[in-house]
């Protein structure tokens, strides 16, 4: 090496030397934090200390009667978990006492009191009445339509359907109104009376089978002059649930809520038939929207309970819940690995704007050995990230029992885009 070239790497050196002493502070934070999350990615995966670390959520820099101060808002990043095996041991418990945000997963707690009040082979059904005088020749009915039923999925298609029914029954028009009763909801819209009119204008435009009317609204009770002209059925609740919990489905899930009874409803079934002390689900919503508050030791009695549900109905929870890297929907992307496909069944939860990010994952994950319930609760931090380590925790059980064991399943599920 020259003289010249010895001085340029010398130089070279300094300058590097200098660039790690004067670090930006912001990427000194990223980096600092960057180590603590990898470090609580190990204690979790480790089963070892909670993880638990400090982030800065928020700078905020502003002048306060002329002197610049800053404010440092500090939130702490908690996971609780607790694993169990069938037969009640626990394999893993970090924070299972603690009330936690978790956010979707509370659809288990509605697929539960829906089987609970239901049974899984039950169909919501809508009845078509008409009250009034029929003119076979013209049509015209002089008289009202009444529409009863609370199907959670009432879709496009099923209003086709029923306007068809109304069409071959004769009826082209309706001189009176077309009325619903107050739980019936088209495409799970929470207003009756909007529902009917949706309803109507789905019947104006269906071609040579429509049906028209002046208007639609809500009645609270149908009169016991009116006829029934048609009786259309859902498909079997364990169908509706399935797809309400591959797709995470928040509006199938306020309707079937609403036709249960409320949040209030969905609390008392689980502290009646579950055992959990009351008060101690404090749900926000049917869906998991919101602010709702659960504790990991609660889910599990829930998530267990539900498997009781099932069993006792010749079904198990591939059923009802998503079989992971089969099921389209919320886990099609997760253990998606040729050995581990199908060997989780969970129900996923995320609000990344809830609570400074909410994730949950909850289920049953299978391996040669065992199988195990698991629920996992984070809040305050990234979702990415609480998944990530949601998913090495699994994969951290599931090796130390032999590997993963799949389900003998194909998938059963449809697609659909709104759940969380």
């Amino acid at each position: 090496m020259t003289s010249i070239e010895g001085r340029l790497a010398r130089l070279l050196n300094i300058a590097l030397a200098l660039s790690l002493v004067i670090l930006p502070a912001a990427e000194a934070k990223h980096r600092t934090s960057s180590a603590t999350h990898h470090f609580s990615n190990h204690r979790l995966i480790s089963m070892a200390l909670p993880a638990k670390r400090t982030v800065y959520a928020a700078h905020h820099r502003h002048k306060l009667r002329g002197k610049a101060s800053s404010r440092v808002q500090r939130l702490q990043q908690e996971i609780g978990v607790l694993v169990m095996t069938e037969d009640g041991d626990t394999v893993l418990d970090q924070l299972s006492n603690i009330e936690f945000n978790p956010a979707s997963a509370v659809k288990i707690v509605t697929a539960y009191g829906a089987l609970k009040t239901w049974g899984p082979n039950y169909r919501f059904t809508t009845n078509v009445l008409v009250d009034g005088e029929l003119n076979k020749e013209t049509g015209v009915l002089a008289g009202d339509v009444y529409i009863q039923g609370a199907d959670p999925e009432f879709e496009r298609e099923d209003a086709m359907s029923l306007c068809q029914s109304l069409s071959d029954a004769g009826v082209k028009k309706i001189e009176g109104k077309l009325l619903v009763s107050p739980g019936f909801s088209y495409r799970c819209d929470s207003d009756s009376s909007r529902s009917a009119r949706s309803l109507l204008n789905v019947w104006r435009h269906m071609g040579g089978a429509r049906v028209t009317a002046h208007s639609g609204g809500t009645v609270a009770q149908i009169p016991q002059s009116a006829q029934s002209v048609v009786e259309y059925q859902s498909e079997p609740l364990r169908d509706t649930l399935k797809e309400m919990l591959c797709f995470s489905l928040n509006q199938v899930a306020e309707q079937m809520g609403r036709s249960l009874g409320g949040v209030h409803k969905l609390e008392e079934i689980v502290s009646q038939q579950i055992g959990t002390a009351p008060g101690a689900l404090k749900l926000a919503s049917a869906s998991g929207l919101g602010k709702s508050r659960v504790k990991p030791r609660d889910m599990m009695l829930v998530l267990k309970g539900l498997r009781t549900e099932l069993r006792a109905n010749d079904l198990d929870f591939k059923d009802i819940f998503p079989v992971a890297g089969i099921d389209r929907g919320t886990l099609d992307e997760r253990f998606t690995a040729p050995t581990e496909r199908g060997s989780v069944v969970a129900k996923t939860g995320t609000l990344p704007g809830t609570d400074g990010g909410a994730s949950a994952l909850v289920g049953m994950l299978r391996s040669q050995k065992e199988d195990l319930y698991f629920v996992i609760f984070c809040w305050r931090g990234n979702v990415v990230s609480f998944r990530h380590q949601q998913d090495q925790l699994i994969r951290r059980l599931q090796a130390q029992r032999g590997g993963p064991k799949p389900y003998d399943y194909g998938s059963l599920a449809v697609p659909a885009d709104d759940g969380v």
